[in-house]
């Protein structure tokens, strides 16, 4: 039966005196396994860094670059943006006065619509004495020698596409010429879109 071979084992001795013994550098670490991939990992993160700074540099600079056509598209067309600007503000003024005019316009055929009613309503036996005009309501004071007129007066008013109320505030009993009268004072409320081109009787 054969005899298993034995690893032969050396021993390095060395017999030079201390002054001439050199020490022998174990660089055996650098094939350590946590060294080589820690290192490896290092490179790597260095690497990614590296192309992320690149990356934001040159976005950056596209950009800026950007940026700066930009402002000189900007600058180029500034008096063509100061001529735009001169002409909106012209339009503006003409567009107040438009409305100025337009709105005299309105007020004026509203004033002709509301008292061709007033006085078209009117019962034979009464009259207005007094008008008062207050935001689309007018207060009326008016004098008839007929009772039933105040109602008469009333229900036509109501019946007209200017008024939107009628409501009775005061009447009294008074002499007029020796003759016995009324006094009455109506609360009328008018269409706010009278005269209008959507606000005809």
């Amino acid at each position: 039966m054969a005899n298993p071979q034995r690893e032969a084992t050396f021993i390095e001795i060395n017999l030079l005196p201390s002054e001439f013994k050199r020490t022998k550098v174990d660089l055996s670490w650098l094939s350590d396994a946590r060294v080589v991939w820690s290192t490896f990992a290092l490179i790597l993160v260095s690497v990614v860094m590296l192309a992320v700074y690149v990356y934001i540099s040159d976005t950056t600079y596209e950009l800026e670059k950007a940026v700066g056509q930009t402002k000189q598209a900007v600058e180029k067309e500034r008096p063509l943006l100061e001529k735009i600007k001169e002409l909106d503000e012209k339009l503006a003024v003409i567009k107040r006065k438009s409305d100025a005019l337009r709105s005299i316009q309105v007020s004026r055929k509203r004033w002709v619509i509301l008292f061709e009613d007033l006085s078209t309503s009117l019962p034979h036996g009464t009259w207005i004495t007094g008008i008062t005009q207050n935001g689309d309501q007018m207060d009326i004071n008016c004098s008839t020698w007929n009772f039933a007129e105040v109602a008469l007066y009333m229900l036509r008013l109501e019946q007209k596409e200017s008024v939107t109320g009628v409501t009775l505030t005061n009447i009294s009993a008074v002499k007029l010429s020796n003759e016995e009268a009324y006094n009455f004072s109506l609360k009328v409320a008018f269409n706010s879109q009278l005269g209008m081109e959507d606000g005809a009787r």
